[in-house]
């Protein structure tokens, strides 16, 4: 979960920020309006998300001022990683104190409202995962790639990566855009196939997270002269085969040869990836091979389908916890029993462990 998604300020009557707790809460009450659903999950980014991409690409989110440990680097690695930070502290000036402080005051009321809701879910039957150096995208990534056959999975995310995962059986809502994305409408919506969302990430990169692409080969580009992403499947290397023929025939006619095309063949970015950049980027970007260690797979095949024990988890709790942590939205009794009225059908059914 991103510190965006609890970005509401509101103050409860002691001063403490619990606006994110209650929009949580609110935007799953409302999901769970839209379908009968069996299981519930949510997945959370650990300490040190990230790692694992990179330790395959030091430039991995530098732009978020993450912060990775260095211990699966190689030593050439390392090298390179502390050069790239001895030039930042050189040309960039040391962030201001005051922001630097703001921003440790952001992070600690985000971990705090995380904690709470985590407590919460407990006592909703909802099940979670949490685990060191793994990123939320890799738990939904790894759940997709095992779920049981024909089960029926509605991924809820801002995040339009996941929707690499779109399949007959799985969709995306995107919450910003209150709509779902499908196999059906993932073309209109987006542009191209769904089919082709890791394609498009390896070419051309993904600012968000500071990956570097093929040099000076965007999406435009990448519409204009591949416009058959928008209907099939595309193969990596058809757009190699067929950026080489552009050129070809741009000889035959006595033009210039492209330059993003010659990149494509050549391998040619400004990353760090140098000429393993595809695949790099594929290890990066594709959540169907997701980057897990031993410890978070045994964690999410340890909760897929199992039962969850009812002991101790009761609305009691819920309230008690609510209560103690001053998120006055929710202390009326009434609205409280109103607002988590949808939650009782899950659990209900996590109590009777209803098959699917």
């Amino acid at each position: 979960m991103e510190l965006s998604s609890l970005a509401d300020k509101t103050l409860s009557s002691s001063g403490k920020q619990i606006g994110g707790i209650f929009q949580f809460f609110l935007q799953l009450k409302l999901l769970l309006k839209k379908g009968n659903f069996r299981y519930v999950y949510v997945f959370w980014d650990g300490e040190n998300s990230g790692q694992l991409r990179h330790d395959l690409n030091v430039d991995y989110k530098r732009n978020r001022d993450k912060n990775f440990e260095e211990e699966g680097l190689s030593d050439y690695m390392k090298e390179v990683n502390s050069k790239i930070n001895n030039m930042k502290k050189f040309f960039f000036k040391k962030e201001d104190p005051i922001k630097l402080a703001q921003k440790k005051k952001q992070k600690d009321i985000f971990y705090w409202q995380r904690d709470i809701i985590i407590d919460c879910l407990e006592e909703l039957f909802v099940r979670q995962c949490l685990c060191d150096k793994i990123e939320a995208d890799d738990f939904i990534g790894y759940y997709v790639a095992h779920k049981k056959p024909n089960e029926k999975i509605v991924i809820a995310s801002n995040d339009r990566d996941l929707t690499q995962l779109i399949s007959s059986d799985v969709i995306v809502y995107v919450q910003s855009m209150k709509d779902f994305l499908t196999s059906k409408n993932h073309r209109n919506v987006i542009g191209y196939s769904h089919e082709n969302v890791v394609l498009k990430k390896v070419l051309c990169g993904d600012a968000s997270d500071n990956i570097k692409g093929i040099k000076g080969f965007g999406e435009k580009t990448l519409l204009t002269y591949f416009s058959e992403i928008k209907d099939r499947k595309v193969t990596l290397n058809e757009v190699i085969d067929k950026s080489k023929a552009i050129n070809e025939e741009r000889l035959k006619q006595k033009k210039k040869p492209l330059k993003w095309a010659e990149n494509i063949v050549n391998c040619v970015t400004d990353g760090v990836q140098g000429k393993n950049i595809y695949k790099i980027n594929e290890k990066i970007i594709d959540l169907r091979n997701p980057l897990m260690t031993k410890e978070a797979i045994d964690m999410i095949e340890s909760i897929m389908y199992s039962p969850i024990c009812p002991d101790d988890r009761t609305l009691e709790n819920l309230y008690k916890i609510l209560l103690n942590n001053d998120v006055d939205l929710l202390k009326d009794e009434t609205r409280f029993s109103n607002f988590f009225n949808e939650f009782l059908y899950l659990i209900d059914k996590e109590k009777k462990n209803l098959p699917i």
